[in-house]
């Protein structure tokens, strides 16, 4: 179910060219973000996490204050997670339609979506990791609205993103549970402050 918005975290700056990943966040979170799009460099890894933990140390250098950056990746179980975090680049060369090739050419089209949330709240980071399990189709089903969506098949379901309710894709998607550990990570932080100032008082 969608977040309801809560009062109680403080507003973040989300660093992201892409303003379907910011309608995506806050929806999530519950808050409102500012989002600053700014192409952040991206090394060349294999695992989601590290490009993640890179571009957040890269945008702290910016001088923003409480800030979020992410990344995602898409990898096919019998290629090893292959593309894995390299999808942005095979989408841009090939669309979604490369994908649904690849797919066609395996046996076995099961694939894992990951989302890798970094926040930095000023003196510490934290990591956050949300992972979906699902195939990749052919052919796509549903309204696009950005990357794979259409593409992809989450295990148990009978739908692609694409074909969900924004609120249900949230529900399972690889985004939805690494911004919702994220939501209750910032609600611990914001009762520590706040018990904090309750004892200076």
């Amino acid at each position: 179910m969608s977040a309801k918005r809560d009062e109680h975290v403080e507003k973040l700056i989300l660093v992201s060219c892409n303003p379907n990943k910011g309608i995506e966040a806050e929806r999530i979170l519950g808050v409102p973000l500012l989002r600053v799009s700014i192409s952040l460099p991206e090394i060349q890894a294999a695992d989601v996490g590290e490009i993640t933990r890179y571009k957040l140390e890269v945008a702290r250098t910016k001088g923003y204050g409480r800030l979020i950056v992410e990344d995602v990746a898409l990898g096919f179980d019998e290629l090893g997670n292959f593309p894995g975090p390299y999808v942005k680049w095979l989408l841009e060369a090939a669309g979604g339609k490369g994908l649904g090739a690849i797919a066609y050419a395996l046996l076995n089209r099961s694939a894992k979506a990951q989302c890798c949330v970094a926040y930095w709240n000023g003196d510490e980071s934290k990591i956050f990791l949300g992972e979906c399990n699902g195939e990749v189709l052919v052919e796509p089903r549903g309204e696009q609205q950005f990357g794979w969506d259409a593409w992809f098949k989450p295990h148990g379901s009978t739908k692609t993103f694409a074909e969900m309710a924004p609120e249900e894709k949230d529900d399972i998607s690889h985004r939805g549970q690494a911004y919702r550990m994220l939501r209750d990570h910032l609600r611990r932080e914001q009762t520590a402050r706040s018990a904090g100032r309750g004892e200076r008082a």
